[in-house]
């Protein structure tokens, strides 16, 4: 082994070894980790190239390829590397398998033939892997699942799911809605989550909101009214569920206990009065995870904070959606 390749070699067992078992990986069990496997054939010559990493699902499919490089090179510097791998692993199986890029301090996860590699703050379990590949394969486009009028029936507020809905599946990660208090934001994120629930664009939910009050009236005003037949539960430090689909919990909490989820535990989280819950220690518990980010608040867009569009990646000072008070009280459905 030249000494560049000792070099990583090293990096992989002092560093990314420890990053796999925190994700829950066994890496005594070679039915759930292979080292430098041969991509062509698994038993064949090494000159089509070796992956540092096959993450296996229990038939023994590959699920995920990791490319490692020392912690002195860029990760993605294994871009073609890792393409080339799934590339050929894809042949001998049902699925092209996900790719990690990583040096020890940095991780990138690539759904390659879907979107471009973006940084993630750990590995992702088997679990989360299985996740990901069932939505990958049974998504429907977000528009095209009918929006439950049993939920919204408002115009603004079918125009404010179908906005949202636009802006996910232009392959955007994060969308910011502000609706005036009293135009039923509430009625509207159960809408737009059973959208995503049914589309399979999601199946893991988490909420969040900086209040107590606003966490236990999303899930009786919310959750147990407009989606009774979603198993749902609160975050507690002292708790965890780990079986349901809904997750309530204030930021406060999270804080404390979000170490206890991998990176890809929830599909979708929904932030409340976000303008107010992304900054200073809890920015860090919000890009901890790696789901897709709406926030939500009833703060007129014109008194949202800068930094507030800015990490909801707006177009500007516009929110993907926005419906003031001033349209609320002309349409009639709230009274000045």
């Amino acid at each position: 082994m030249t000494p560049y390749r000792i070099s990583e070699a090293k990096t992989r067992y002092s560093l990314i070894d420890p990053q796999l078992k925190r994700a829950g990986w066994n890496l005594s069990d070679r039915t759930q980790v292979g080292f430098e496997i041969p991509v062509s054939g698994y038993d064949a010559s090494p000159s089509d190239g070796i992956t540092d990493y096959c993450l296996y699902r229990s038939n023994g499919d590959v699920l995920a390829v990791v490319e490692a490089k020392r912690t002195s090179r860029d990760p993605r510097v294994g871009k073609q590397q890792v393409l080339d791998y799934v590339t050929v692993i894809e042949k001998k199986q049902s699925f092209r398998p996900f790719a990690f890029m990583a040096n020890g301090e940095d991780i990138f996860f690539w759904e390659s033939d879907v979107t471009a590699e973006r940084h993630v703050a750990g590995f992702f379990s088997r679990e989360n892997l299985e996740r990901l590949l069932f939505l990958k394969q049974n998504r429907l486009p977000l528009n095209s699942v009918q929006i439950k009028s049993s939920i919204v029936d408002r115009a603004y507020q079918i125009e404010a799911i179908r906005r949202i809905a636009e802006a996910i599946e232009k392959k955007k990660r994060k969308a910011l809605l502000v609706m005036a208090t009293g135009t039923g934001k509430t009625r509207t994120i159960m809408a737009l989550i059973d959208v995503f629930l049914r589309a399979h664009a999601a199946q893991r939910v988490l909420f969040l909101a900086d209040r107590d009050a606003l966490v236990e009236q999303a899930r009786t005003d919310g959750f147990k009214a407009h989606l009774p037949h979603e198993s749902h539960t609160r975050i507690r430090t002292y708790a965890i569920d780990k079986t349901a689909r809904v997750y309530v919990s204030t930021l406060q909490t999270l804080e404390i206990c979000y170490s206890q989820f991998t990176p890809a535990d929830f599909d979708l989280i929904i932030t409340d009065e976000c303008h107010r819950s992304i900054y200073n220690k809890f920015t860090d518990v919000l890009a901890y995870f790696d789901a897709i980010e709406i926030g939500l608040t009833a703060t007129p867009a014109q008194y949202v904070e800068r930094d507030t569009f800015k990490f909801f990646e707006c177009d500007g000072p516009v929110p993907a959606f926005n419906y003031p008070y001033e349209d609320a009280v002309k349409e009639e459905y709230l009274a000045e």
